[in-house]
């Protein structure tokens, strides 16, 4: 098969240069799709690409002017974007094309009208209703294109969690709905654990992730419980709008020996060591539409606490980890330190990481995304 994708932003090699879930489930999906399929990426021309590279199998086009990365607004640059990957893909041949954010939505649904063939859409999560709320009136913009793309005649939307499938079928007609999880699959990582006892924290810096709530626990864990927990460290990856005002947090909770802000790690291996190396992983989001980096701390056999969020009790299966109310810091700070002082419970939840794992391994996922496509493809 032929198979385009079409997402935002994509990694320049095969170290996995990432800032958030789609693009690493965009590349893995292209990587293991590769080896029996020919597969062509439409994404953004950033500062440090080529304009056409291939990626072992997998060939790239970087579109339109050169553009930073962004996570939100840049709506006359995300706009030029669009109408560039439409200008390429008009030109080019192909059997299918997926989308897989609600900016390549709208393009992959041109594309497959202009080429007569058939459009799917890898949903991640449905903000219809909630774009405002979670990332503010820049919202609009999302509100409006999701509402529109899902008025449209889409042969297939792949959603990647029964939770997302549930909200799509409240928009969409349910019997061109399927769900298929995302691939997370990486090397086993050698490092050793850090020497304090460490809480490792990947996620963009946006409000609706929550970040502020892991460091109001550490606030509980560390300056009101008096020497206990002086030694315990968080390292925040990640970056994003919100970032100098958790910098302002931690300094007012005179916590910056405690918490380090690692910045945008380049290499997705580099990530991978930091939650390794970690004795608890967190997610405090409050909005996700599966977790990819919970099935990470999983690989990693890290035990996590994390929001009580329907998506990431669905991916984790509640294995390998506690759930904390959401937006409820001290229920987080009570099932850190539940981790912390039960050494029975660390190892059983250690245990389980392994085996749920498993489940998100790259062979058996691109063997359901394949058959998928060839169905569409052959009807």
């Amino acid at each position: 098969m032929k198979i385009c994708f079409i997402t935002e932003y994509f990694p320049k090699s095969e170290n996995l240069e990432i800032k958030g879930g789609v693009e690493a489930v965009a590349f893995n999906e292209a990587y293991y799709l590769s080896k029996d399929n020919d597969i062509t990426v439409l994404t953004s021309y950033e500062e440090g690409m080529e304009k056409e590279k291939n990626i072992g199998n997998i060939k790239v086009i970087a579109c339109g002017k050169k553009r930073s990365y962004t996570q939100k607004g840049s709506f006359k640059n995300r706009l030029l974007f669009m109408k560039a990957a439409y200008d390429v893909a008009k030109k080019l041949d192909f059997d299918i094309v997926v989308g897989y954010n609600f900016i390549t939505y709208i393009i992959a649904w041109r594309i497959a009208k202009k080429l007569d063939i058939p459009c799917v859409a890898r949903y991640h999560d449905v903000w219809i209703g909630e774009w405002v709320k979670n990332i503010g009136i820049t919202g609009l913009f999302g509100e409006i294109l999701e509402r529109y793309f899902l008025s449209r005649d889409i042969d297939l939307l792949i959603a990647v969690s029964n939770f997302t499938a549930n909200n799509l079928k409240k928009h969409f007609p349910e019997d061109k709905i399927v769900v298929v999880p995302n691939i997370v699959e990486f090397k086993k990582i050698e490092s050793e654990k850090f020497e304090n006892r460490t809480i490792s924290c990947v996620s963009r810096l946006v409000e609706y992730k929550r970040v502020e709530d892991l460091i109001l626990a550490m606030d509980i864990l560390i300056n009101q419980n008096g020497s206990k927990y002086k030694d315990l460290k968080v390292k925040i990856v990640g970056t994003g709008p919100e970032e100098e005002k958790l910098i302002d947090l931690v300094k007012e909770k005179n916590l910056y020996n405690n918490i380090t802000f690692c910045g945008f790690v380049e290499k997705h291996e580099d990530v991978l060591k930091i939650i390794n190396s970690s004795h608890i992983f967190c997610l405090p989001s409050k909005v996700e539409g599966f977790g990819i980096v919970i099935v990470e701390s999983l690989g990693c056999e890290v035990p996590f606490v994390a929001s009580n969020i329907s998506p990431i009790v669905e991916t984790s299966g509640k294995k390998g980890g506690l759930f904390f109310q959401t937006e409820n810091y001290e229920d987080l700070a009570l099932k850190i330190q539940t981790i912390l002082e039960n050494p029975e419970i660390y190892k059983k939840l250690k245990n389980e990481c392994k085996q749920q794992y498993e489940l998100y391994k790259g062979i058996y996922i691109a063997e359901k995304l394949e058959k998928c496509y060839k169905f569409l493809i052959n009807r």
